[in-house]
């Protein structure tokens, strides 16, 4: 049934357009830095380094900064986690444009980066538990979903426009990394500093006395460990498909070697945009259930691996591409405002922190899971993954009324 009566309030496009800026510039970081660091003669290993201990970082710090934001207030959290990303982004740079003009001692450069990366795993991570709470805090439950969907859809927009202002602010100026990169994070600043005016503290500061004597949650709670179940399959998924994507296209869909990097940027730009188009259209416009969300959602994610799994021209890889990505935007927006429904007004930042704090679990697995099975027959990942959705949405019909069952909200 169309939804037109009642709209998510529009602070929540500024909110989105913060997590624009820092989607721009993690899509980047992951597309540019390591060939970078490579060339500088470190191995794939210490590359992965770098990351490796950011994500560690993001993950034992997304539940502390989510906690903090119940108990102080969205604005001043949210403003650390962009502060955050920005040191991170410029620092990076700086360091990178540094140690190619020999200006650092080779025996500092991966400590350096290793450090300022850190930065954005402790300190970024604040962001999105933040600004999740916050969307909370300003919609109603009929208005939750299509909240979080457009704070999502910046983050998607961000991965599609990053790359491609990065290139050209590159080209500007002669390659030099630093300065695009400083272009973002200063931007990141500037719509951090906006949206921190936005947040009036009236609504913000929460009763510290029932915090503190409310029962803590953790990720074991049985209205949040389901939805962290989800979480994990879908950061699973993500970093499974990133990871294997350019050798797929090599060793399946293409013999061209020239063309393999322009047909999974195409291929990443359709799955961004599949999932905006879901998230912006869809839940914005339809009232749909955030179970149903996730199940149809799911469902799709099915098939857009399942038709990967079988591709063999750039048409079906496409059409698998766009299908995951569109089914992703649904379930990624049910999820999080089922979890949302279900816990109390004064626990939002807490569970926003612990849902962002299950997204690098992917990265972590995918070398033990993922790689080997691609070793073995580069369709097996997909398949795998198509399996694990399925399985998903027999436990969650299997289970919708003992978890997932949201008959009164509250907040």
């Amino acid at each position: 049934m169309t939804n037109f009566s009642q709209k998510p309030d529009k602070s929540i496009w500024y909110l989105a357009a913060a997590v624009a800026c820092i989607g721009a510039g993690q899509s980047t970081i992951f597309i540019l830095i390591p060939a970078e660091v490579r060339a500088m003669g470190f191995n794939e290993f210490q590359v992965g380094i770098i990351f490796s201990i950011s994500a560690i970082a993001w993950m034992i710090f997304s539940p502390f900064w989510g906690g903090l934001s119940d108990k102080f207030g969205r604005k001043w959290i949210f403003l650390i986690g962009i502060f955050g990303f920005s040191l991170s982004m410029i620092s990076f740079a700086a360091i990178i444009s540094s140690a190619n003009n020999n200006l650092i001692p080779f025996a500092l450069i991966l400590p350096l980066l290793i450090a300022t990366r850190l930065i954005n795993g402790l300190f970024g991570s604040a962001v999105r538990p933040a600004a999740g709470g916050r969307i909370a805090d300003i919609t109603s439950p009929e208005t939750r979903a299509a909240g979080f969907a457009r704070f999502d859809a910046g983050w998607q927009l961000g991965v599609v426009t990053g790359p491609i202002l990065i290139g050209i602010l590159l080209s500007i100026f002669n390659n030099n990394l630093f300065i695009p990169f400083l272009f973002v994070a200063l931007l990141g600043i500037f719509i951090g500093f906006y949206n921190f005016a936005q947040m009036s503290e009236a609504e913000e500061v929460l009763n510290e006395e029932k915090i503190e004597s409310q029962k803590k949650i953790n990720m074991f709670d049985s209205r949040v460990w389901p939805s962290l179940v989800v979480a994990s399959f879908m950061g699973l998924s993500n970093a499974g498909l990133v990871l294997t994507s350019s050798i797929f296209v090599k060793d399946v869909i293409l013999t061209n070697q020239l063309e393999i990097y322009s047909t999974v940027a195409i291929g990443f730009s359709i799955v961004a945009l599949s999932s905006m188009f879901s998230q912006l259209v869809i839940v914005q416009n339809y009232r749909i259930s955030p179970l149903s969300l996730i199940k149809w959602g799911l469902f799709i994610v099915f098939l857009g691996f399942l038709s990967l799994s079988q591709a063999s021209s750039i048409p079906g890889l496409y059409l698998g591409l766009m299908l995951k990505g569109f089914g992703m935007g649904l379930a990624r927006a049910g999820n999080v405002t089922m979890l949302s429904l279900s816990v109390s007004k004064d626990e939002q930042g807490t569970a926003n922190g612990l849902l962002n704090m299950v997204f690098p679990i992917g990265h972590i697995l995918v070398p033990i899971v993922i790689m080997p099975l691609y070793i073995i027959s580069p369709e097996f990942p997909y398949l795998l993954l198509s399996s694990l959705a399925i399985l998903l949405i027999i436990f969650i019909l299997s289970n919708q009324k003992k978890y997932y069952s949201v008959e009164k909200i509250n907040v």
